[in-house]
């Protein structure tokens, strides 16, 4: 357990001051968090709406499941084989090193380990056709065309960290709006109007990561050349900060799929197909409650590491009690909203309710969770985030192994509540330790948090904070 707040962190690169002046951000901080929430919800509006036409056009769950095993491949690939190094570009961009080296560095890292993921998992599909992705064992052409596509998706995370790393933030919501329109007209073109079914959804998918990343490169000049602020950055100190979050995202990953791909092998064969289509349509209506603790968490990191050890301290129990009213409030609302969607417009997925219910308090604990992790590793001290994944992940993949065979989808979104919950109350613990605040202090809404609330939902109700919050 690390020491008192008051004891500096042994890390060089521990979040006392920015480590070089820069241009600041426009606009403020609270805007800018206002700014990615409406981005997120619109995004939860465009891609949910994509999921309903899809599910509407593709034949049956069973399509879907193939569809959602093969388009997850390079994101998650993302995660595992990038050893935490966008994370750590993202850490030093908001410690205010040179835009022009971490792009630098972002390119150079993407070329070598795209090339080394690509040729592993390339050989390897055969064996993964026949478990962790038996969901997909009837498309390996399209497998592989994804595969592909893997070092755009690399380059994307380290752009979008880079942007993140400096708050500016404008820009980027807009493309990932666009993203998500492009993936809803995708989809209504080439599978609604052409007819191309999987291999159609998948070509979209392919068109829109390619757009994606050509646009955040383009933002990422722009940015260059508008702040050529802050020293170089050592490949070394990327490399180290890297290494020791990297347990962190490794199990921050097992932990948000080893549930779809612990499914697929235990229940392999056309079945497979179908509880992977319902489950991740239960995923992805939960999901909706992560959008505020996203918002903050996402830009609060790389604001804790540029702050001072007590300004970080005072943004922790106040962003993260705003957090746990909000997402309480959004999972109770989301529940009738839900079940009438499901009954009225896709009844064939209705089974994926009992999981969507079970996976509500889980989504509400680990939104909590995000804000503490997001402390943490602001704070330099990522090798205590690694440490409470790793635990975390172990909890999770016991419960599923225990209750998918006996409870499907419902037991691997209970072994997602199980998990969830244990990660959170670790990261609290050492949040607390770090901060010298109780526990409960950091989560136990109050009435300012009410009133901002209040506030918020007002101003809201007069303008669009997508368009404002960030200039």
């Amino acid at each position: 357990m690390t020491g008192p707040a008051d004891v500096p962190s042994s890390d060089p690169t521990s979040a006392t001051e920015p480590a070089s002046p820069r241009p600041q951000p426009r606009g403020t901080f609270s805007g800018r968090v206002a700014s990615i929430f409406a981005t997120r919800v619109m995004q939860f509006g465009l891609a949910m709406t994509t999921s309903i036409v899809l599910a509407m056009l593709f034949v049956d769950a069973g399509t879907r499941g193939a569809f959602v095993a093969i388009t997850t491949l390079p994101g998650t690939l993302t995660v595992l084989g990038a050893f935490a190094l966008p994370n750590a570009v993202g850490y030093f961009s908001g410690k205010g090193h040179s835009v022009a080296s971490l792009t630098r560095a972002a390119f150079i890292l993407t070329g070598v380990l795209s090339a080394v993921l690509v040729a592993i998992v390339w050989l390897a599909l055969p064996t993964l056709e026949r478990s962790f992705l038996s969901a997909a064992a009837d498309y390996d052409t399209l497998l592989r065309v994804i595969l592909l596509t893997l070092p755009m998706s690399i380059l994307v995370s380290f752009g979008g960290t880079i942007l993140i790393g400096r708050q500016d933030v404008r820009v980027y919501n807009f493309i990932q709006i666009g993203q998500t329109a492009a993936s809803l007209l995708s989809a209504i073109v080439l599978v609604g109007v052409f007819r191309l079914g999987v291999p159609g959804a998948v070509a979209g998918s392919v068109a829109v990561t390619t757009c994606t990343m050509s646009a955040v490169l383009l933002t990422l000049r722009r940015l260059g050349r508008r702040d050529a602020t802050g020293a170089g950055v050592r490949h070394t100190s990327l490399i180290s900060y890297g290494m020791r979050l990297y347990p962190a995202t490794l199990s921050g990953l097992g932990n948000a799929r080893a549930d779809t791909y612990i499914l697929q092998a235990l229940l392999v064969g056309s079945y497979s197909k179908e509880a992977l289509g319902l489950y991740t349509m239960a995923v992805t209506m939960a999901e909706l409650v992560f959008y505020l603790p996203d918002s903050i968490s996402i830009l609060f990191m790389p604001r804790v590491a540029g702050s001072t050890v007590e300004d970080a301290n005072r943004m922790l129990g106040r962003f993260a009690r705003f957090s746990t009213l909000m997402t309480i409030g959004v999972a109770l609302a989301l529940i009738p909203v839900a079940f009438a969607g499901i009954h009225l417009i896709l009844p064939k997925f209705s089974d994926c309710l009992p999981a969507f219910l079970a996976l509500l308090p889980a989504t509400v604990s680990l939104s909590l969770g995000k804000v503490m992790i997001s402390y943490v590793a602001g704070r330099g001290r990522a090798g205590l985030v690694s440490v409470a994944n790793v635990v975390a992940l172990v909890v999770n993949v016991v419960l599923n192994l225990i209750l998918i065979p006996r409870f499907g989808i419902v037991g691997a979104s209970l072994a997602s509540l199980g998990s969830y919950t244990a990660l959170t109350v670790i990261t609290l613990a050492i949040a607390s330790r770090l901060s010298g605040q109780a526990p409960l202090s950091l989560f136990i809404p109050g009435r300012a948090e009410v009133e901002l609330l209040v506030a918020g939902l007002l101003r809201l109700r007069r303008r669009l904070p997508f368009l404002r919050g960030a200039r």
